[in-house]
C-alpha cells in the first residue's frame, strides 16, 4: 500500500486509488499519517478535526470516521491504542519518509547526494495535503513545504559539486524569481553565473537582493552573500568549478589556438555566424536579452531569448531580424516543425506554439493543471509533424499532438529529463541519472537505456546520436545497438550541439569557442573563438548559427 501526503492526500494499493470517504475521514488519516506508527490522542484528533467548535458527539463521530477508515485500509491498519489511535504503516509506504530518508543520505560524495536528493525531490506531486483545508493542514503545509525548499537547495549545491552549473542557470533563475528573499538560493545563482563567465550577472544579482532586503525587511544581505561578493569582486580561486575526477583533458595542440575572450569578434546578446570551412566568425545579428537556444526551419534561424521573453526571427541570407515575437515568458528552448514553431518556457511551466505564417504565438499550453506535472519547468522541446515532446520534471517527457495542442502522453523516464532530441526514428532523452534513453514513439516506452555521465545535451545526426557532459567529453552513442562507440574530450563548458552529415559542432561556454569534431573518427578538427558565453548551435547551408550572452572577462 502507498500513502501519499506530499501532494493531494492518497492511498493506493495494487495500482488502484482507494476511495477515502468526505473530508473529516480524510483529515483524519492525515493527521495519523503525519504521525506513523505513532499514537494520536482521541482529545487531539478530535480538536484539529472540529477546531473550536466540536460538537458534543464529536468522540462518537470520531469512532464512525475510524470505522470506515478501517473499511477502505483493511482493519489492521487503524490500531486501537491508549490514549487514541495509531496508523500502522510499513518501511517505504508513505511518501514523506521516503522523501526523509534519501534526504538524509551522507552529502560527502556529490554524485551521491545529487542522486539520492533528486529522488527525494522526484516523491513529490503538488502542495502537501492538497484538497485538506483545515488548520494542521495549513501549518503542517508551511513545514513541509519549507522541507522540499531545503531539499532543493541542496540538491543545487551537490549538482554545483560535480560541475553543473551550466545547465542550472535557468532553473536558479526561475527560482530566485519565485522566492526572491531566499538568500541562500540568490547565493547558489551568484555563485552558477560566475562560473558560467558572467561576472557582472551574478553582481548584479547581489545588488538587486540587497535592495530587495531593504525595502522589504529593512535588513542587509546575510553573511553568506556579503562574503559571496567579495570573493566574486576578487576573482577568489575557491569559486572556480570543482575538477570531476576521470576525465581525459583535451589535447593542449588545438586547444592554444583559442583566443583569448578579451579578443571576442562577437558582441553579447547576438548570434554569430561561423564558416566552420574557414574556421572563422564571418558575421553576426544582434537579438534579444540572453539568447540560450538557436533553430532552423523555415527559411530562417529562430532564436529563443530569456531574458525579454521573445523570439527572434532572423532572414540568414540577409542575417538580420525579421521579426521579433513576444513570448511573454522565459523562452529557454524551440523547435521547429512543418507548421509551427514550439516554445518550452522553463519555469514558466508553458509550452508557446507560434505560427511561422503570422510570425506570432496563436497557443500558449499550460502544463501546470495536471497534478502529474504540478511544479515542474519546461525545460526542453523537440518536434516534428505528429508530435511535440517535451522534457517536465522531476521526471517526465510530455507528448503534444500538435492538431489538438493537448497533451495525450505522460512518459516516467525515472529522473529529471535534461534534453530531447527526435532522430533514427525515435525520440533520444538524457536525464540527469546519467542515462541516455530511447523512447519509441508507437508505446512511449523506453527500449534502449545508455549510461552516460553528467549530460548536457544532444543531438541526433546520421546514424548516430551525440551527447555532451558537463566533464567536457562529446559522446557518440549507435543508436541501431545502443552503445557508445566513441567519446572526444573537448573541454569543460560545453552547452549545445549539433550534427551535420560531415561535422558534429558543440558550443563551449566557458571559454568562448565552438568546436567541431569529426563523426567518423572523433578527432577535433576545428576551434573557433566566438567570444563571451555560448549558448546553442544549429547548422544552416554550410554555415554555423552560434547564440552568445554575457559574460564579463575573468
Amino acid at each position: 500500500m502507498d500513502f501519499r501526503i506530499l501532494g493531494p492526500l492518497e492511498v493506493v494499493a495494487d495500482g488502484q486509488e482507494v476511495p477515502l470517504g468526505g473530508a473529516k475521514q480524510r483529515a483524519l488519516l492525515a493527521l495519523l499519517l503525519l504521525h506513523p506508527n505513532r499514537v494520536v490522542s482521541r482529545d487531539r484528533l478530535i480538536d484539529e478535526l472540529w477546531e473550536t467548535d466540536p460538537p458534543e458527539t464529536a468522540r462518537t463521530a470520531l469512532q464512525v470516521h475510524v470505522s470506515h477508515l478501517r473499511k477502505a485500509l483493511g482493519r489492521d491498519r487503524i490500531v486501537t491504542q491508549a490514549p487514541g489511535y495509531l496508523v500502522r504503516v510499513e518501511p517505504d509506504e508513505l511518501d514523506l519518509e521516503r522523501f526523509e530518508r534519501l534526504v538524509s543520505v551522507d552529502r560527502g560524495d556529490s554524485a551521491v547526494a545529487a542522486e539520492a536528493l533528486r529522488e527525494a525531490l522526484a516523491v513529490w506531486r503538488g502542495p502537501p495535503l492538497g484538497g485538506l483545508d483545515n488548520s494542521f493542514a495549513q501549518a503542517e503545509r508551511a513545514r513541509l513545504e519549507e522541507q522540499r525548499l531545503l531539499a532543493l537547495e541542496q540538491r543545487i549545491d551537490a549538482e554545483l559539486g560535480l560541475g553543473l552549473h551550466a545547465r542550472l542557470v535557468p532553473e536558479l533563475e526561475g527560482l530566485v524569481r519565485e522566492n526572491p528573499l531566499r538568500e541562500h538560493r540568490r547565493a547558489q545563482l551568484m555563485l552558477t553565473l560566475y562560473r558560467c563567465g558572467r561576472q557582472a550577472d551574478a553582481l548584479e544579482v547581489y545588488r538587486s537582493g540587497r535592495r530587495l532586503l531593504d525595502e522589504e525587511l529593512g535588513l542587509e544581505p546575510d553573511d553568506e552573500l556579503q562574503r559571496l561578493e567579495r570573493a566574486i569582486l576578487n576573482h577568489d580561486p575557491s569559486l572556480e568549478s570543482p575538477v570531476v575526477p576521470g576525465v581525459k583533458a583535451p589535447s593542449v595542440a588545438w586547444r592554444r589556438r583559442a583566443s583569448s575572450r578579451t579578443e571576442a569578434p562577437v558582441p553579447p546578446d547576438s548570434v554569430a555566424v561561423v564558416d566552420p570551412q574557414r574556421s572563422r566568425v564571418v558575421g553576426h545579428v544582434l537579438v534579444g536579452r540572453r539568447p540560450v537556444a538557436v533553430a532552423i526551419g523555415h527559411g530562417s534561424v529562430w532564436v529563443a531569448n530569456a531574458d525579454d521573453g521573445t523570439v527572434s526571427r532572423i532572414h540568414p541570407d540577409r542575417r538580420e531580424v525579421i521579426r521579433t515575437i513576444g513570448i511573454g515568458a522565459p523562452a529557454i528552448d524551440l523547435a521547429v516543425a512543418t507548421d509551427a514553431v514550439w516554445v518550452a518556457n522553463g519555469s514558466d511551466g508553458t509550452v508557446s506554439r507560434i505560427d511561422p505564417r503570422a510570425d506570432a504565438v496563436v497557443e500558449t499550453i499550460d502544463l501546470r493543471g495536471s497534478s502529474e506535472l504540478a511544479w515542474n519547468p519546461t525545460y526542453a522541446v523537440d518536434a516534428d509533424d505528429e508530435s511535440v515532446w517535451i522534457a517536465a520534471g522531476p521526471h517526465h517527457v510530455l507528448r503534444i499532438d500538435p492538431t489538438t495542442n493537448e497533451p495525450f502522453a505522460i512518459i516516467d523516464v525515472g529522473r529529471v529529463p535534461v534534453s530531447v532530441a527526435l532522430g533514427e526514428e525515435a525520440l533520444w532523452v538524457v536525464t540527469t541519472a546519467e542515462r541516455a534513453l530511447r523512447i519509441e514513439p508507437h508505446t512511449n516506452t523506453a527500449t534502449t537505456e545508455v549510461p552516460i555521465g553528467y549530460p548536457v545535451a544532444l543531438t541526433a545526426g546520421k546514424q548516430a546520436v551525440w551527447v555532451s557532459d558537463s566533464r567536457g567529453q562529446v559522446w557518440r552513442i549507435n543508436p541501431d545497438t545502443g552503445t557508445v562507440t566513441q567519446t572526444t574530450p573537448v573541454g569543460r563548458g560545453l552547452v549545445g550541439l549539433c550534427a551535420t552529415d560531415g561535422a558534429v559542432f558543440a558550443a563551449n561556454n566557458t571559454d568562448g569557442t565552438v568546436v567541431q569534431i569529426d563523426p567518423q573518427d572523433g578527432r577535433v578538427v576545428g576551434l573557433v573563438p566566438v567570444g563571451h558565453a555560448p549558448t546553442d548551435v544549429a547548422s544552416w547551408d554550410g554555415t554555423v548559427w552560434v547564440s552568445i550572452q554575457s559574460e564579463s572577462a575573468m
